[in-house]
């Protein structure tokens, strides 16, 4: 296992730097002032232009520009906004909390209700429970989350009064939020479940695991369920990586100052710096999640790290 570990982040070393590299030029190369945005319609001064232009470094190459800002993020220095002059690691410690418990609360929902809910319908296959719930999930991935959003703030937050309808710094405020985005991946992930159950079901190994005399839980949580985890799995790390990088819709309807929030402001204040930092801490999570989930493939599946 540590061998495949050591593999995995050997492989995913070039993936950070093409991927960083890639967005770096990218962004820098957006049709656009960052100066001048901060100045509105004014002229921007030449001695502060060559001012801003020398604490960013826009005045040198633009490949220049990336190995000095991949350099300070290798010290875990994400840069600094060009609108506010505040470091980006100051904005994400204060973003990423509200964020990280947004995220973590939805994907615990998706999870607890998913995985159970998927198993029962795979069970209960064309039955009227399954029918029924195939049902119940295509409708909640026909409603957009905006819609959703703002008929749970109208009915569980200002008629029933059961919940918060904006932040205000209890974790109280993050339940209906974190419900609204459960919902739409909720259906996606029961219906992945149920899907890969019947597949599973249909393989030889499970013929034989009967014929040998083991039970039909046994059969069933041993081997079936622990293979049919594998793309659940894959699932529940894409949403929460996802997550992790601001659900914008969700953020902006709940009043949630997380990244969400951030990525928003940043973008209306052409603040490319905040966008790059942003950017390139979704990779390292994006990267951090998919080691985590190689490492959860090679225990459901021992033969994967053996290939």
């Amino acid at each position: 296992m540590f061998r495949y570990f050591i593999r995995r982040v050997i492989q995913l070393i070039p993936v950070f730097f093409i991927t960083t590299a890639l967005i770096f030029i990218v962004i820098r190369l957006i049709p656009g002032d960052p100066i001048q945005a901060q100045f509105g319609e004014r002229r921007v001064p030449e001695n502060l232009r060559a001012a801003y232009e020398a604490r960013y470094h826009f005045n040198e190459p633009l490949w220049k520009q990336y190995f000095l800002y991949m350099g300070d993020v290798l010290t875990f220095d994400l840069g600094e906004s060009v609108a506010s002059q505040r470091p980006i690691n100051d904005l994400f410690r204060e973003a990423l909390p509200r964020s990280a418990t947004l995220a973590g609360m939805a994907i615990a929902l998706q999870a607890v209700i998913a995985i159970p809910l998927g198993i029962a319908m795979a069970r209960t296959k064309d039955r009227f429970f399954d029918n029924m719930s195939l049902v119940v999930t295509l409708v909640a991935l026909a409603i957009p989350v905006f819609v959703l959003g703002l008929v749970a703030q109208t009915t569980i937050g200002l008629q029933l009064g059961w919940l918060p309808i904006s932040y205000d710094q209890s974790l109280k405020s993050f339940v209906l939020p974190a419900v609204v985005l459960a919902v739409t991946s909720t259906a996606v992930t029961a219906r992945l479940m149920r899907t890969t159950l019947l597949e599973v079901g249909r393989e030889d190994y499970l013929r034989t695991a009967r014929a040998k005399g083991l039970s039909e839980s046994r059969t069933f949580r041993v081997h079936a369920l622990r293979n049919a985890l594998i793309p659940v799995v894959t699932v529940l790390a894409i949403d929460l990586g996802a997550l992790l990088g601001g659900a914008i819709v969700t953020e902006q309807i709940f009043n949630i100052p997380g990244i969400g929030f951030q990525i928003t402001r940043a973008i209306q204040n052409r603040d490319n710096t905040i966008i790059t930092g942003i950017s390139v801490f979704l990779v390292m999570a994006y990267l951090i999640v998919n080691l985590v989930v190689d490492m959860l493939y090679a225990w459901l599946d021992p033969r994967i790290r053996y290939d």
